[in-house]
């Protein structure tokens, strides 16, 4: 999923369920996957699963509520996020699904408390928030500053839907560079 080969990760992670099969971290991966290649009913009974072995796994109801909001049932991507125990990720979710409901006040907020709290631990997924309010300028800021400071997130960059928005901006190519990934 990391390098953009969607199809050979939901596969493997598929693969990895048949070996184990009450694996909550598998089929959060697997959600994560299918999500990416914009089949959110299937990421939705994935991130379910995941839930359902483990209620209290750290970003899925978060990733949910994004599949949620995909899906066009805003209402249970709002509750899903407010679910969301850690308070990191439950801040990265309402940032993104407030700015597509049009709540400014609501995303503004959710962003600011992220900044706020997690800028040390959450550069890259602040740059997925400002990515996905069309903010590119600021997006590309908090890149370089999930790579100054070795971000784990930075591993999905070329694969994740919400940067999608910085792919034709002249300054992609280059950061992806940076990174040793290819920009193709």
């Amino acid at each position: 999923q990391n390098l953009d080969r969607i199809e050979e990760a939901i596969g493997l992670n598929r693969r990895a369920l048949e070996q184990d099969p009450l694996s909550a971290r598998s089929y959060h991966n697997l959600g994560g996957a299918l999500q990416t290649s914009g089949r959110f009913g299937e990421a939705e009974a994935a991130y379910r699963k995941s839930l359902e072995l483990a209620p209290q796994a750290s970003a899925t109801r978060g990733l949910l509520s994004l599949a949620l909001l995909a899906l066009n049932r805003s209402s249970e991507a709002l509750a899903e996020a407010s679910r969301e125990p850690d308070e990191a990720w439950r801040s990265w979710a309402l940032a993104i699904i407030h700015h597509s409901l049009g709540h400014v006040a609501e995303s503004d907020s959710a962003l600011e408390e992220l900044i706020e709290k997690y800028s040390e631990d959450s550069a890259y997924q602040i740059a997925e928030v400002y990515a996905v309010r069309g903010e590119a300028d600021r997006a590309f800021e908090w890149l370089d500053r999930a790579y100054s400071q070795r971000d784990g997130g930075l591993t999905g960059t070329k694969a994740s839907p919400r940067l999608r928005s910085l792919h034709h901006d002249p300054r992609w190519g280059p950061f992806l560079r940076k990174m040793g990934l290819d920009a193709a």
